[in-house]
């Protein structure tokens, strides 16, 4: 919940991670769903959802997500979205944070919230046969949140210890170290402190939730056993209580500094370094986004397939892994990557990863690479939809991407009309060693 600059995709859901099914063929639940069975629903009280109607599971999954996170938290508390996040569902009405954990647990309900930079996301999930009492709990957390003293301060406490670990994290430390090298005093480099923690009130909690979960922030998608009748019905019962509209602080697009020629490094005593790097990306709305995206697959995103678990872990065995990503944030874009090696070899990872950048931007991608790359990125799209809150998460995903419920059916396509000439052309243009920041976190040995 707490991030910095993303190094992992932001738009994972283009391609699954996970592999075909034996023999590459179909997989059993491809027929199981079809893209053409999204509906939007729209209820009386003008809250539109995406519906996936399946009653083979006798369940219902909700995917809710609001425009806004913790970069829209006020100046000075930070850790506030992380708090409201943490503190829906620990009681609601007359029931205590007790009461309301043993009675999901009677209805075999789940409801949990979580918050990033640009997004505060709940998901619940409820059996058909207690959808009635489910719902209302439901209802009760976003009506009548108690945010009693004691699961406050709980909250707290487990914050401010998560924030003393993370400063031991080399994930943490090369965040924070790019976000400063690149995009210092951006709400993207802010981050919870235990001050800011310590200074949010439950009051504070309250006037972030009146703020970020508006009717007007809200994505709503719903898989399961529900008729779209009855989640018309239920969308206004569940969230008619919420504000109609509220205004945010504006979050800026960042403008990124020049990239650094020489790495950062952040001491820390272990026996491996992180070696993250960052460069200029490109934005989700680009004609250009797929080609980019078969692109990463290429360099770095494809596993052990790609360009740099090739030469690095393959042929010199330098590294566990490596992986680049995508990063498509609302107000930055960026391509990413990172791998650990040992402290010695840190300089020799550099300098390789900068050569096959180089490389792959001179000399665009081979035929065959590109033919792999569509291969997989569209044979494994089915895979992403083999279970209802799997279907509500990936859907709701691409409504945060600001895309129509067409995209579904329209995806593979999308990629299967990418060029070797536009993969090439995207190469020239983005893959430039000159342009990564790199920032090495570890005890490494460099000249």
């Amino acid at each position: 919940m707490i991030r910095g600059l993303a190094l992992a995709c932001g738009v994972a859901l283009l391609g699954a991670c996970q592999s075909p099914g034996p023999g590459g063929g179909p997989a059993p639940w491809e027929n199981a769903f079809s893209m053409s069975d999204v509906q939007v629903v729209t209820s009386p009280g003008g809250i539109t959802a995406w519906l996936v109607e399946e009653d083979f599971v006798p369940a219902v999954a909700m995917e809710m997500a609001w425009r806004g996170g913790s970069a829209n938290e006020p100046a000075g508390l930070d850790g506030v979205g992380w708090l409201l996040s943490y503190m829906m569902n620990e009681g609601a009405g007359e029931l205590d944070t007790t009461a309301f954990g043993a009675r999901m647990e009677d209805l075999s309900m789940d409801f949990a919230c979580g918050v990033s930079m640009d997004w505060t996301n709940c998901s619940f999930v409820t059996l058909t046969a207690t959808a009635d009492e489910s719902f209302e709990m439901l209802r009760l957390a976003f009506a009548e949140p108690r945010m009693d003293t004691e699961p406050f301060e709980r909250a707290r406490r487990e914050l401010i210890v998560g924030l003393s670990a993370a400063e031991m994290e080399p994930k943490t430390l090369a965040s924070r170290a790019m976000n400063e090298a690149i995009i210092p005093g951006h709400p993207y480099a802010r981050y919870p402190t235990a001050q800011s923690v310590a200074s949010a009130s439950k009051q504070d909690v309250r006037t972030m939730m009146r703020q970020l979960m508006t009717r007007d922030r809200l994505l709503v998608v719903v898989v399961g056993d529900i008729s779209a009748g009855e989640l018309e019905r239920r969308l206004d019962l569940v969230f008619g209580s919420l504000p109609a509209a509220s205004r945010l602080p504006v979050v800026e697009d960042a403008a990124p500094r020049p990239a650094l020629s020489a790495p950062i490094v952040k001491k820390l005593d272990q026996p491996q370094t992180l070696v993250m790097f960052s460069g200029p990306g490109i934005q989700r709305e680009d004609p250009d986004f797929y080609a980019a995206y078969l692109l990463n697959y290429i360099l770095g995103g494809g596993g052990l397939s790609s360009r740099l678990a090739e030469d690095l872990r393959e042929k010199r065995g330098l590294t566990y892994g490596v992986a680049t990503g995508l990063s498509v944030q609302p107000h930055l874009w960026r391509w990413t990557g990172s791998s650990a090696t040992m402290n010695q070899t840190a300089a020799e990872v550099v300098r390789l990863v900068r050569e096959n950048i180089g490389r792959l931007g001179r000399e665009g991608s081979t035929e065959q690479e590109l033919s792999d790359a569509k291969a997989y990125i569209t044979g494994a799209f089915p895979l992403a939809f083999d279970s209802n809150a799997k279907i509500a998460r990936n859907l709701l995903g691409f409504r945060q991407d600001g895309l129509d419920v067409d995209y579904v059916q329209e995806r593979n396509s999308l990629f299967e009309a990418v060029t070797l000439a536009d993969v090439k052309r995207v190469a020239a243009e983005y893959m430039k060693p000159e342009a990564f920041t790199f920032v090495l976190v570890g005890e490494p040995r460099i000249d």
